[in-house]
């Protein structure tokens, strides 16, 4: 039988309407950006910020593509580098090859740490800051903190119960490194969309988290992000 109400909604719309329904409470929708946080500590202030300002949904996306990111989530996957690389159209085997030994070359010292065990975070974190050489590994000079800037926000969001919608691989990192210390906050957050970067999928099959849609993009700007809150205004008009 059709269904004549010109309202209704089914699949990933229907899913988006029906998690923010849950979250929202008696509280009106008011969206706040977080892009690009430099470290922790200014993700925290920005989502507590936002927040007493008013904010009932976080909008998470920090730019870039790093090797610390894609290195955290294959330890905390435990996958291997090749995994977390995509060799892309235009991407020689030579340049995939080094692109996975750098990945690889961060994992390294911390195999030896189970994933399920308390100090994953710690080894994690122990991950090389920018120009900063771990002991035994070779340095690269990547920007670590960009995952552990993306813990810290959706970490700061879920304990005041404020949901978070994110996209980007350095904001899956984060939301990977979270699972591993807050089960909790899981329930806050929301992938924007399915991704066709394999160290994205691998994050979100670790998260067993069914992204809000499936546009199957590689996360690399804010736009899949815009779009999901565009489609949020269609099931839940303000």
């Amino acid at each position: 039988m059709a269904n004549d109400d010109p309202h209704a909604v089914t699949g990933d719309l229907a899913r988006l309407r029906d998690w923010w329904a849950e979250r929202r409470g008696d509280r009106e929708r008011s969206i706040a950006w977080i892009l690009d946080p430099e470290d922790e500590d200014e993700a925290r202030r920005a989502v507590d910020r936002a927040i007493d300002s008013g904010a009932t949904l976080i909008a998470l996306h920090i730019d870039g593509d790093d090797s610390a990111s894609r290195a955290a989530i294959a330890f905390v996957a435990n996958v291997p580098a090749t995994d977390v690389v995509e060799q892309g159209p235009g991407t020689t085997d030579h340049a995939w090859m080094e692109a996975v030994a750098e990945v690889r070359d961060l994992l390294e010292p911390f195999r030896g740490v189970s994933p399920e065990d308390d100090g994953v975070d710690s080894a994690a974190h122990a991950l090389p800051a920018q120009g900063v050489p771990a002991p035994g590994i070779p340095a690269p000079g990547v920007p670590a903190p960009k995952a552990h800037a993306a813990q810290a926000a959706i970490t700061s969001a879920a304990q005041r119960e404020t949901a978070i919608i994110f996209d980007g691989l350095a904001a899956h990192a984060g939301a990977a490194l979270v699972s591993t210390a807050d089960s909790r906050a899981q329930e806050w957050m929301l992938p924007a969309t399915s991704s066709t970067d394999p160290a994205i999928r691998e994050a979100q099959i670790l998260l067993d988290i069914e992204p809000a849609t499936h546009f199957g993009t590689n996360g690399g700007d804010a736009t899949s992000l815009r779009a999901v809150l565009s489609l949020l205004d269609v099931v839940d008009p303000a």
